[in-house]
């Protein structure tokens, strides 16, 4: 073997050195100033590394969709469906290019690649084959765990050039901490459309990272739902490395008693003539609180940039409370770029107006919800992930207190 050859362990081992030097961030670190993970760094928990157990029925969910399971953050190919032509599934350990993209990042400043990495408890990697037209989406499903554990898997995507490619995250463990970390390469021409469902245990803590790089004409299309967990932070990192990228980002939060919603997003716009739109919608009850961190960067040289993004949350009550810092970083001449973010409660001349027409106001209330989440809700562009993502809005109850 060359001393230069890439492994597994070496990934590993470089990930372990750059997070024992860094370790958990500052009270007082900017990125992190929204949200506390106090409780995760006092916590003893492990790696769940161990297979045996009770496994935990992945839940049947509706749709045409090829499953790969996650138990407790192992992957588990006995519990998982066969992929579709096109699509094929290696062990990230003999991806040499997989490994080289992801000692990258594991080795950088953000806090879940480096531990991530560090920790893997499950490491795969999905190569699409160039000029695929995948016409069944894979599920990635999480499922199981104990409260003392923590899930690490690594997943790598690659999509290859011209190839079409649809994937949806379904996230509901029992773990007390779920750290998946997601790196994907679209390539020139491709096309990605991409759900993530984070409905997770109550006593779950959910901190998920996803990096996104896409190459000349590609299109990306991504929605995500954060709805359970006790404190969760969805981040998602994005580099347009070539000319007449797409990009839709949005996201929805919606948060009930203590829980804690973060949704975090980093858009480096590399090139020119690239176009990204975010729409960021939260609903928050009882003491819950929501924050969107939206950074968008333009290069020099990424001349006739569109970058938009705009955040909206609904408070439902006095005690909930959301923060935004959308923010942008434009170091060329010729761009469209815009942010704005609002914080606002439920309209009671709407609400009196649709009571008037004998509406109770339950029902009211949950109309008002529902149009506020609309323009996001219509963001998703894969019909098949459009009826997967509306029930669980539908199912989001929030009764009035008075």
């Amino acid at each position: 073997m060359s001393p230069d050859t890439i492994t597994l362990s070496s990934v590993q081992n470089r990930a372990q050195e750059r997070f024992a030097e860094t370790g958990w961030p500052a009270k007082k670190a900017e990125a992190w100033k929204y949200t506390s993970l106090e409780n995760l760094v006092s916590a003893s928990l492990q790696p769940a590394n161990d297979i045996s157990g009770a496994v935990a029925t992945p839940k049947e969910i509706a749709g045409p969709h090829c499953r790969l399971v996650f138990h407790g953050g192992q992957f588990r190919d006995d519990l998982s469906d066969a992929l579709p032509a096109g699509v094929r599934l290696v062990m990230l350990g003999d991806d040499e290019s997989a490994l080289a993209a992801i000692d990258e990042l594991g080795a950088s400043d953000n806090l879940v690649s480096r531990l991530t990495v560090a920790k893997m408890t499950a490491g795969i990697s999905l190569q699409v084959a160039q000029g695929a037209l995948i016409d069944r989406p894979v599920m990635l499903q999480f499922v199981g765990g104990a409260p003392a554990a923590s899930s690490h898997p690594v997943i790598h995507i690659d999509i290859g050039d011209g190839a079409h490619f649809a994937y949806a995250e379904h996230h509901e463990t029992n773990n007390r901490l779920s750290a998946p970390f997601i790196v994907v390469r679209v390539g020139a021409g491709a096309k990605l459309d991409h759900v993530k469902l984070q409905l997770e245990n109550a006593a779950t803590h959910h901190l998920g990272l996803t990096c996104l790089s896409l190459g000349e004409r590609a299109d990306v299309n991504s929605m995500s739902l954060s709805l359970g967990g006790a404190l969760s932070r969805l981040e998602t990192h994005v580099r347009l490395e070539g000319e007449y990228g797409e990009l839709g980002l949005s996201s929805i939060y919606l948060g009930k008693n203590d829980q804690h919603h973060d949704m975090t997003t980093r858009v480096a716009h590399e090139v020119a003539n690239c176009n990204s739109r975010q729409i960021i919608r939260g609903v928050l009850d009882d003491n819950a609180r929501g924050v969107f961190q939206g950074q968008v960067r333009v290069a020099p040289h990424a001349q006739k940039t569109d970058g938009q993004q705009m955040s909206r949350a609904l408070l439902l009550s006095r005690d909930a409370e959301a923060d935004a810092k959308p923010e942008l970083e434009i170091f060329a001449d010729d761009v469209v770029c815009s942010h704005g973010a609002t914080v606002g409660e439920l309209d009671e001349t709407h609400l009196f107006y649709l009571q008037s027409r004998g509406i109770d106001e339950a029902e009211a209330r949950a109309m008002l919800i529902d149009a506020f989440l609309v323009e996001a809700v219509a963001e998703i562009r894969h019909q098949g992930f459009a009826e997967l993502f509306r029930p669980f809005l539908s199912g989001w109850q929030v009764p009035h207190k008075g």
